[in-house]
């Protein structure tokens, strides 16, 4: 989880941008499909390392969305 609150105003800014983009923003789009590779690869995966991996892998990817999701939050505050 990414502590919105210990991030530079100046990152929270660009968070805000891209959540203001909307929901055609590409890179939304990239990180949504980042997710969805990742669940798809730990259906097929054999090996505790490689689930750990992914596991990581699309909780940052999820860390990011929800950051840009509740970047207004922490902008209204300032």
């Amino acid at each position: 989880m990414i502590d919105l609150n210990l991030v530079d105003t100046q990152h929270i800014q660009s968070l805000l941008k891209i959540k203001e983009a909307g929901s055609a923003n590409p890179f939304l789009a990239f990180l949504e499909g980042e997710i969805k590779d990742a669940a798809a690869r730990l259906v097929k995966a054999d090996d505790t390392v490689t689930i750990h991996r992914l596991q990581g892998r699309a909780e940052a990817f999820q860390d990011l969305l929800n950051a840009i999701e509740e970047s207004h939050k922490v902008v209204k505050r300032s």
